[in-house]
């Protein structure tokens, strides 16, 4: 008996060990996908390799539509080919030729391939393509730091202190905005903070970070903290070395939650202590940016696939056409994915809509969209309900 139990111990360690490991690997998808060449001269084997990669490109072709609509395909196309078609490998971890088969003067193929969709949603951050119609998320920052330990407090949101900015914060900086994440400018944030005489310790809290991030409309803020010190490696007795550890949390303004948070330590080698220190964080900080924008964009990305259930009440279904010209247009919304009519009456009704994003991104696509015979007007807009009325066009 002890036995088995043991075994079943041993069993269920090996299950969630593997299931922690699979959610740390990069987030990838397989897909399936048929490329197809032309037969030139009798060179069968030229027309397979071309027709691989013709199945390549048609297999990240399914990948990115998954998380693009079809306007932001279209208006982006150039730069797609440019940057991900022509150059798949970059993106495709690995696939295989399912099977293949010629036709007359036609080579066909079937390959399945698994694609980075990590890379993939960080190339098209940095080109500035929205994902899901969202844009990328702004930043602000409020990390302190030391240079080297028992100095002054480097911040730039504390008057008296060094308000500067620092070589971690730079460092973070650069690494995001290269990653296609868009920074908040502080200037005018300090500004703000003279006019208003806004007292702010050095260590600011989650909450008076959030709170400022709310009124300069930073969708993300980073709270963290930076330290250079002194290593113990030492050469010829002057040249040493220097640790420079940054640690920093990301929280999300509207909603208060942590969304990442990330410790990083970099060594530097400098005769002085200032430049090592300093060397050292800025390298901390493009590790840390680094890191942090690669959660900070998954995040991001997962609120953007977020679907949520909205009820929409409707009145004025009376005049059953342009209920049903309504519903068809609320259909070709993109992001509305699934449409139940739960309930209809002599002149009311109550659909419910599947949708990817929030309730009042729903209404201002509905008040976007051109009703030929009738109006709408949307009274009340709740968490995950909206109530509409149709509108007979009076001049009919």
């Amino acid at each position: 008996m002890k036995q088995r139990i043991l075994i079943l111990m041993l069993l269920l360690t090996a299950f969630f060990s593997a299931d922690v490991h699979a959610e740390e690997q990069a987030l990838t998808k397989t897909v399936e996908a048929i490329g197809t060449s032309s037969i030139n001269a009798q060179n069968v084997a030229k027309a397979r390799d071309q027709a691989i990669s013709d199945g390549l490109v048609a297999a990240m072709e399914k990948v990115i539509s998954d998380f693009l609509p079809l306007e932001s395909l279209v208006q982006n196309f150039q730069v797609l080919n440019e940057m991900l078609y022509d150059h798949t490998d970059e993106f495709i971890q690995d696939y295989r030729v399912l099977t293949e088969a010629r036709s007359g003067k036609v080579y066909r193929v079937i390959v399945q391939a698994t694609v980075s969709v990590d890379h993939v949603q960080m190339q098209l951050a940095i080109a500035g393509i929205m994902l899901g119609e969202k844009a990328m998320p702004r930043i602000l920052f409020f990390i302190t730091e030391q240079n080297p330990v028992g100095s002054l407090t480097k911040c730039w949101w504390k008057e008296g202190a060094d308000i500067d900015k620092n070589a971690s914060e730079i460092g973070m900086i650069k690494a995001m905005r290269d990653a296609g994440l868009l920074m908040v400018d502080t200037d005018g944030i300090i500004q703000y903070i003279k006019y208003e005489d806004i007292e702010l310790e050095v260590d600011l809290d989650q909450s008076e970070a959030i709170d400022l991030g709310v009124r300069f409309n930073a969708d993300i803020v980073i709270v963290g903290k930076a330290t250079a010190y002194t290593a113990s490696n030492i050469m010829r007795g002057q040249v040493k070395s220097f640790k420079g550890t940054l640690t920093a949390r990301a929280y999300r303004t509207d909603t208060g939650e942590e969304i990442a948070s990330i410790t990083q330590t970099s060594v530097a080698v400098n005769a002085d202590a200032i430049t090592g220190g300093r060397d050292a964080l800025s390298s901390a900080g493009v590790l840390a940016g680094d890191k942090l924008s690669s959660q900070i964009i998954n995040a991001w990305r997962t609120e953007i696939k977020k679907q949520i259930v909205v009820e929409i009440i409707v009145e004025g279904t009376g005049h059953l056409a342009n209920f049903v010209a309504f519903r068809d247009i609320l259909t070709d919304i993109p992001g509305v994915n699934n449409i139940q009519l739960r309930e209809m009456k002599a002149d009311k009704a109550i659909i419910s809509v599947d949708f990817q994003g929030d309730t009042k991104e729903l209404a201002d696509k509905l008040m976007l969209k051109n009703y030929e015979s009738f109006g709408i007007n949307i009274y009340e807009i709740f968490q995950n309900s909206l109530h509409v009325a149709l509108i007979p066009d009076q001049g009919l």
